[in-house]
């Protein structure tokens, strides 16, 4: 075949491509042959209908879907031969389509991203301190009153009622920062449970002593990386830049519609056998693993941020274009179902994609970087994303977004950016747990300051 290769800005690279006239001719002329025998023209018996004929009805530019083939066939044998290798959609120049002749070569060119050359060096046998946790009892006694909460009873205080630490509130609470609206920071019957801190550190303390009806504001200090913090359907390998922030001060306007008292039962076997045990004693130890579990795993999401920072300071390449605005644009569909899930239209809540486009463009080529440093580990370990893991994900998606297994795979393989960003996630956290595994910790307890930081020994 015949193609060569330009070299355009940074990754991009042009390969224009030519197909042979005898292998143009014979692709139409067969094209013409399945339709010649589908075709019903008046004066003309079927598969007996001149070519001729057929092309005045169905001019060759007509014939799309051979065509597409036929250059899908020569680009990609043109990537085998190239040697090239190519990331995110490529661009079709179809231009040549608009005069094709059936006895003239087809020339036509695809511009596309490639992968960049790199290289992540010691990457084996990464020295960090690593905290030991251990579970105090007055935490397992706040997880004992959570449990004992889902069986006990409810009582609807009286208008005059103040509020106290454990109610259960109703409520309408709208954010704002510097007179702008809060970007995830309003909603309507918003039901929650003072003391629990699910809410921004600040905002729980300070609804207490206020009454039913009462309309009130709340003044909180957001955490300085709160609008990095973005929850989504298939979030990436996590990382977080090293850059540090001020602290964003919001206000709240919140009114309360509805107090109730939640009054709790005695804890007993019966109640420890309702959550799947026999004994309270046994439903103690249930939750002291639980726990130790829970700080188990947050301790090794540090370190696995740790590593990401390192990967991503450790790269001498930037990632292509292609993938950066990949990222961006699932980040940002990220943020609209998120937004869709917390019951408001992201008309209404304040976010602006295109803003967003441009302020979560250095935190995209962040994320992007770590993936391509990830995937460069994958490839010298000989780590692949199995159907096993496709399966697990498709389960793990449809269970967060309350959609069937076969619609959410439906939905990922008619999507190749999707499909694309969640194999590129599966094989990120792979190689990130190959890493991981092969660290070598130094043990503090929970409590103490390790004598430095976290770090990496070459």
């Amino acid at each position: 075949m015949e193609f060569d290769v330009e070299e355009l800005e940074g990754l991009k690279r042009k390969i224009n491509i030519v197909i042979p006239e005898e292998v143009v001719s014979k692709r139409v002329s067969d094209a013409y042959e399945v339709l010649n025998r589908k075709s019903k023209i008046p004066g003309f018996r079927s598969g007996k209908i001149p070519q001729k004929v057929l092309e005045k009805q169905v001019p060759m530019q007509s014939l799309g879907d051979m065509f597409q083939e036929l250059m899908q066939e020569y680009y990609d044998e043109a990537l085998h031969k190239s040697g090239l290798r190519p990331t995110g959609q490529p661009e079709i120049d179809h231009s040549g389509m608009q005069d094709i002749k059936k006895d003239e070569p087809l020339k036509f060119s695809v511009i596309l991203d490639v992968k960049p050359e790199v290289k992540v060096k010691d990457y084996r046998g990464l020295k960090y301190k690593k905290k030991e946790a251990s579970v105090k009892d007055e935490e397992i006694e706040e997880t004992l009153e959570k449990v004992l909460s889902r069986q006990g009873s409810v009582e609807e205080m009286p208008a005059d009622y103040k509020v106290q630490d454990g109610d259960i509130l109703t409520l309408d609470f709208d954010g704002t920062m510097n007179g702008e609206v809060l970007e995830n920071g309003s909603a309507k019957d918003f039901e929650m449970r003072v003391g629990e801190k699910k809410m921004i550190p600040g905002f729980e303390e300070q609804l207490i002593g206020h009454t039913q009806s009462e309309e009130f504001e709340i003044k909180c200090v957001l955490p300085a990386n709160w609008n990095q913090k973005m929850r989504r359907v298939s979030f990436p390998i996590p990382g977080a830049p090293d850059e540090q922030q001020e602290d964003d001060r919001a206000v709240f306007t919140v009114k309360i519609k509805q107090v109730r008292k939640l009054y709790l039962p005695e804890l007993t076997d019966e109640i420890a056998q309702r959550e799947g045990v026999d004994t309270v004693a046994e439903l103690r130890r249930a939750i002291k693993i639980d726990l130790q579990n829970h700080k188990d795993q947050e301790e090794e999401l540090r370190v696995k941020e740790e590593i990401f920072n390192l990967l991503v300071k450790d790269a001498e390449t930037a990632p292509p274009e292609s993938l950066i605005e990949r990222e961006l644009k699932f980040m940002i569909e990220g943020m609209k179902y998120q937004i869709a899930q917390s019951g408001t239209k992201v008309e209404d809540s304040g976010f602006e994609p295109e803003k967003a486009m441009k302020e979560w463009r250095e935190r995209a080529i962040f994320n992007t970087t770590g993936y391509m440093m990830l995937e460069f580990v994958a490839n010298a370990e000989n780590i692949h994303v199995t159907q096993q893991d496709m399966e697990g994900e498709y389960e793990l998606l449809a269970k967060q977004t309350k959609q069937k297994v076969e619609e959410i795979q439906k939905r990922l393989m008619s999507n190749p950016d999707s499909l694309n960003q969640t194999t590129t996630k599966i094989l990120g956290q792979k190689a990130m747990n190959f890493i991981y595994s092969n660290c070598e910790f130094e043990f503090y307890k929970e409590g103490e300051a390790p004598e430095d930081e976290a770090k990496q020994e070459s």
